[in-house]
């Protein structure tokens, strides 16, 4: 045959180009992977016609998707891992429940009065929920989240400083020289991991406040917030009873002592208030 004669009788007996490729590219068992490219390519054009239904289809995707591992993360943590500190099996939570109130609750009075009566409990503290906001008034000023904690706080749930030291009872009053632990997140970002800050004084909202502390990397609150600053709640003053009293809300915690159950420590307190719940 004439080699012009001996090409086309090849291709008859061949096929076509594309036909070749897509008889090779069986062969190669990845279809479903260049299936998935073929559809990535015809959705990219179809977006890039249409950028309006673009931005919108990506917007719902963001949104799906971080509402998604957001409420993972709070299952995870709640239901799936242990509580972030030493011997969390004797940490409760104590308090009465009010329809205003998602939380169980204590009033400051009530605190007081519970934390003096008790006996089934090792350490009892309390922080005010909701915390404050505070600003880091010095070069660069910063808005910041601070926690409003009792200094029984730590030691009740078995918590050291990295660095420093807890507050003390008498920096835990009203109107006593200001004191504040910092988060890890805030001494490496702020601070640039210097170990020396403890002892120093920053300017929190206009007033000079001691670092007495830096708080551990994994540290947590017990509601999973990420704080940046805890202060004393300097709670004195804020526990009196009377018509003109500030009727201050608190959420308790407490570790039990070795050998009590929840069921004996609800028993004890009954006579308070019988109204009062305990959760681990």
């Amino acid at each position: 045959m004439k080699p012009e004669e001996a090409r086309y009788a090849a291709r008859r007996e061949f096929g076509g180009v594309e036909q070749a490729k897509e008889l090779y590219r069986d062969q190669r068992s990845v279809r479903t992977l260049d299936a998935l490219l073929q559809d990535l390519r015809f959705a990219l054009r179809g977006l890039r016609k249409r950028p309006g239904f673009a931005v919108i289809a990506i917007l719902t995707l963001a949104l799906g998707i971080g509402s998604t591992t957001a409420v993972f993360s709070v299952i995870d943590r709640i239901l799936f891992r242990s509580l972030p500190y030493p011997h969390d099996d004797r940490l409760v939570s104590f308090g009465d429940q009010a329809p205003f109130e998602a939380n169980e609750f204590v009033l400051g009075p009530d605190y007081v009065d519970w934390e003096k009566a008790q006996t089934s409990f090792a350490s009892v503290t309390s922080f005010v929920p909701g915390g404050a906001n505070c600003d880091l008034t010095e070069k660069n000023p910063v808005r910041l989240k601070c926690a409003l904690v009792e200094s029984t706080f730590l030691p009740t749930f078995e918590i050291q400083p990295l660095l420093g030291r807890n507050f003390t009872s008498d920096e835990d009053r009203p109107n006593a020289p200001r004191a504040a632990l910092i988060s890890y997140g805030l001494w490496r970002s702020r601070f640039a991991s210097d170990r020396s800050l403890p002892g120093r004084a920053i300017s929190l909202d206009g007033k000079p406040t001691v670092v007495v502390g830096v708080l551990p990397e994994q540290f947590k609150m017990p509601n999973l917030g990420h704080d940046d600053i805890l202060v004393p709640a300097a709670l004195d003053g804020s526990t009196d009873r009377g018509p003109n009293a500030r009727q201050i809300i608190l959420r308790a915690f407490a570790r039990l002592k070795p050998g009590i159950t929840i069921k004996q420590a609800a028993a004890a307190m009954e006579p308070l208030s019988p109204q009062a719940i305990f959760l681990r």
